[in-house]
């Protein structure tokens, strides 16, 4: 990628400087042609500057919006540039306004939208771009904007609840532990003084409290940096080696209530993305191939590509999902339904609406499923602590003449 600084007068006379980013010094020309006789400087730069170009986020909720007006043009009969370019002129975010106008103007230059799209893959996600191409090769543009808008609408509300789900729990734990670090740190040590001066034998658990505050206290800062340096360099991890990436997403896929979460997200995200790309006119084999990328948890990217493996041997979905030994009955059978009456689409359909409500019903009782975890092991710690602080009491009137 090629990078250039083109200086131009908008519509008020005032100078103003956009960065580009173009494939080959060729395409300049060109783009700069597309602002007419507005364009008073060009000027290239080094590489290394598309990385310090930092841009406002475009958010899922504008990309939906472009791709939702962007069905009502094609289906009105507007040119595709036309309408990127009356978008982009609308759009209150500066990088929005960016891409729209560099997609306008690869569209100009012969390219197909699809292909124009593959740039902003990021963005767009992989299956937009993909259902973009497929309507183009039918004819059905319009139809797959429309079903491209809503799809992310549905992902974009159960990666909110999903999330929103996931808040209440880690708050929970984390206050939690916050509470017993306080206990041990700040109230404890007073009390051990106290107990110190009594000159009587303690009781065990007395003496397991005594030492585990002490350790707390003595070493606070550096079980702080060993927290911190154990979340960096698991975030390393992941980012770096993927057989560790698979075993820790394994872990979570496991664990008591984020587990279940993660498990109805990726059963509800695969059903819809194999939905949708079967319903554009798309082959399951290729489908799966195309899912496999956007998949963020990797223990169910693997089993995809493993059950799309069995497919291309000649196994039939439902089977090669059972191998797998991590989907649900419920969707192996509906699957298996689907094949056998030729409407697997909306088979998936009802399985990934059947996942967004367990998704939905999850976020909206999270309190009730967490609270007697946490009342368990507030109870258990606070009993220690009750029993530890009460011992030597006890020991101390038992020895008191009478």
């Amino acid at each position: 990628m090629q990078v250039y600084r083109i200086r131009l007068l908008d519509p008020s006379g005032r100078v103003k400087s956009k960065i580009v980013e173009v494939e080959n010094d060729a395409d300049i020309n060109g783009y700069v042609a597309s602002f007419g006789s507005n364009v008073i400087g060009v000027a290239k730069l080094p590489s290394y500057t598309r990385f310090l170009n930092r841009k406002k986020k475009i958010t899922t909720s504008e990309i939906v919006e472009v791709i939702d007006n962007l069905h009502m043009i094609v289906k009105s009969g507007l040119p595709v540039n036309s309408g990127l370019m009356d978008l982009a002129a609308d759009s209150e975010n500066p990088a929005m306004a960016d891409m729209l106008n560099d997609l306008s103007y690869r569209v100009q230059t012969g390219m197909t939208f699809s292909h124009a799209m593959a740039k902003y893959e990021k963005e767009f996600t992989v299956m937009v771009v993909n259902l973009v191409r497929i309507g183009e090769e039918t004819g059905q543009l319009d139809n797959t904007l429309k079903n491209a808008a809503e799809h992310l609408k549905k992902m974009s509300d159960l990666r909110t609840k999903t999330k929103s789900a996931l808040i209440y729990p880690s708050f929970a734990f984390v206050a939690m532990i916050g509470v017993m670090v306080f206990w041990l740190v700040v109230v404890m040590p007073k009390m051990i003084e106290a107990f110190k001066s009594f000159n009587i034998e303690l009781p065990p658990t007395t003496r397991f409290i005594m030492w585990l505050s002490g350790f707390m206290e003595s070493y606070f800062l550096l079980i702080i940096l060993v927290v911190i340096g154990v979340v960096v360099l698991n975030g390393v991890l992941r980012k770096n080696s993927e057989e560790y990436r698979f075993t820790t997403d394994r872990i979570i896929t496991r664990l008591p209530v984020f587990g279940l979460i993660v498990k109805n997200y990726n059963y509800a995200f695969i059903a819809e993305y194999i939905r949708l790309m079967i319903s554009a006119g798309l082959p399951l084999y290729s489908a799966l191939n195309i899912m496999e990328e956007s998949l963020p948890n990797l223990v169910y990217k693997r089993s995809i590509a493993s059950a799309r493996e069995m497919i291309a041997s000649g196994r039939s979905f439902s089977s090669a999902l059972s191998e797998q030994k991590m989907y649900p009955k419920i969707i192996t059978r509906m699957v298996g339904i689907g094949e056998q009456t030729g409407n697997l689409d909306n088979q998936l359909g009802n399985v990934a609406e059947y996942y967004y409500y367990k998704v939905d019903t999850i976020a909206n009782n999270i309190s009730k499923m967490i609270e007697p975890i946490v009342i368990g092991v507030v109870g258990v710690f606070m009993l220690v602590i009750m029993i530890g602080l009460m011992g030597p009491i006890f020991t101390l009137i038992s020895s008191m003449p009478t």
